[in-house]
């Protein structure tokens, strides 16, 4: 019996061995210009979402619906070839983002190659060939390269010729870099036993997003933007667990900034929350309930108008014709409390918003806004104590409570406040920050993502399926491998940018 024990406790020990050997070569593929990883524990996910069936893989109907619904995606492709890929499920897979020729790569461990290759082949609708010594097929802006007992998949940051792809792809697997994971304060992020765990240089990242021509259009010329982007925030870290519980199902995530001691970030975070809001929450009933995603947080306009670099974002505001005239300094100084702001897609103009905001002094807003608009030829229509302006065939509704302002652009009658919304305003209540993002799949409610900066340091949130008898991680799932299908994209290449 002692013999048994000997061996099965020997076969258990090079079963850790092997998988802790396999690991360790994925992580010493991560070159040190590396600006974020992400690790998943793909037998763990997979088995939560119940795709585990002994020795094999089983993908459930209701996602491969989805895929074959949706246009093709990466992460869609490889689910559903994911019971004969090759892919080895009992180790992590890693994604790691880099400046360089590839801005995204996945490293996935196999267990036979040749049903890698196969699977590429399939996917990619092209022959594998032998380029610079690695495995190499391409399609779209995406390269397949496996080698040895790897399969890499790396996303293009321009448009590059096969043997210079290849050639990068090679020094990836071949380890001609340090590994980031060598760096102490990176790699004790990924020691804990996480479905999934992040670790994103938030500078860096950032960086990378400066080269997509939206980031740059949208945030480029704002300062308050920067002072966060490119302040002293050293990085994010992140964690995701899949709870399975009957009738608690959801996705825990907590968050974590790095940054400097009494630096810019700090600074920024100190000026611009309100220490003490009295029912921050209430603001939510003047937003509607039906729009797509929410971000509130708790302002102390005064402080932050004092801030110098407002001073270049009032500068801008006042060269922007739609906000030129505005006493801008004097309007964000009179908020205080919470200021929410709620988005989603409109059938008349390019999408829904409304803006609320606690004030101590409301009117002070709206009769700076009626003054601007009466001086442009713009005179608002009033009744039942609202303004009401027409903003290229779409109306606008602007008003005023004791203690709020409101901006409304919305093309539906409303049916029920924001502040009805299960745990948002609870999250108000309790963060500095609030998100609250409804997701979508076609015209179909997925699920909800709620996410709260508690203070300065960190930040939790949750994800649960709109749909009780959804797996909460095929509902991830479902989400991510969407893509609306037959919708002619306009932008330039880098500005696609779903997927990894």
């Amino acid at each position: 019996m002692s013999k048994i024990k000997c061996i099965i406790s020997l076969l258990m020990l090079l079963v850790l061995v092997a998988c802790s050997s396999t690991d360790e070569n994925l992580r010493a593929m991560i070159p040190d210009d590396a600006v974020g990883i992400v690790a998943i524990d793909m037998h763990s996910v997979m088995t939560k979402a119940g795709m585990v069936d002994g020795d094999n893989i089983v993908v459930p109907e209701e996602l491969k619906k989805v895929i074959d619904d949706a246009d093709p995606t990466v992460l869609g492709d490889l689910i559903y070839n994911l019971p004969n890929s090759g892919i080895d499920i009992n180790n992590k897979c890693y994604i790691f983002f880099s400046p360089g020729i590839f801005k995204a790569v996945a490293l996935f461990p196999l267990s036979n190659k040749e049903d890698a290759m196969a699977m590429v082949k399939k996917i990619t609708s092209s022959p594998v060939t032998d380029i610079e010594g690695v495995d190499f097929a391409t399609h779209l802006d995406y390269a397949y390269v496996i080698d040895g007992d790897v399969l890499m998949i790396g996303r293009y940051s321009t448009p590059v010729d096969a043997n210079v792809a290849a050639k990068a792809a090679g020094d990836i697997l071949g380890k001609t870099k340090p590994s980031l994971l060598l760096n102490k304060e990176v790699a004790e992020n990924f020691a804990d036993t996480c479905d999934v765990n992040a670790y994103i240089s938030i500078k860096e990242f950032t960086t990378i997003l400066k080269k997509n021509s939206r980031f740059s259009t949208i945030f480029g010329n704002v300062p308050a933007i920067d002072i966060i982007t490119d302040s002293d925030i050293k990085a994010m870290i992140a964690s995701i667990n899949f709870n399975m519980k009957k009738g608690e199902e959801q996705a825990t995530i907590e968050s974590r900034f790095i940054y400097q001691e009494n630096g810019q970030y700090q600074q920024l975070y100190d000026n611009l929350i309100a220490p003490t809001v009295d029912s921050a929450s209430n603001v939510l009933k003047l937003i509607p309930g039906e729009l797509d995603t929410y971000v509130a947080m708790k302002i102390d306009g005064s402080r932050l108008a004092s801030l110098p670099a407002m001073g270049k974002m009032f500068d801008i505001l006042e060269a922007t014709p739609l906000t030129a005239g505005l006493k801008h300094k004097d309007i964000l100084s009179s908020i205080k409390g919470a200021l929410a702001f709620g988005v989603g897609p409109a059938t008349v103009g390019e999408y829904n918003f409304v803006i609320a905001a606690q004030s101590t002094n409301p009117s002070l807003i709206t009769n700076e806004i009626v003054e601007i608009a009466n001086k442009r030829g713009q005179s608002p229509l009033k009744r039942n104590n609202e303004y009401f302006y027409d903003y290229g065939g779409q109306g606008i509704a602007m008003g005023q409570t004791d203690n709020a302002f409101y901006l409304r652009c919305v093309d539906f009658e409303t049916a029920f406040p924001a502040s009805e919304l299960s745990v948002l305003p609870t999250n108000l209540d309790k963060a500095s920050i609030a998100i609250y993002r409804m997701l979508k799949v076609g015209d179909s409610i997925e699920g909800f993502l709620n996410w709260g900066l508690l203070n300065k340091t960190e930040g939790k949130g949750f994800y649960y399926s709109e749909n009780e008898k959804t797996n909460v991680v095929v509902s991830v799932l479902k989400y991510l491998c969407w893509s609306e299908p037959n919708v002619e994209k306009t932008e330039s290449d880098d500005d696609y940018d779903y997927g990894f």
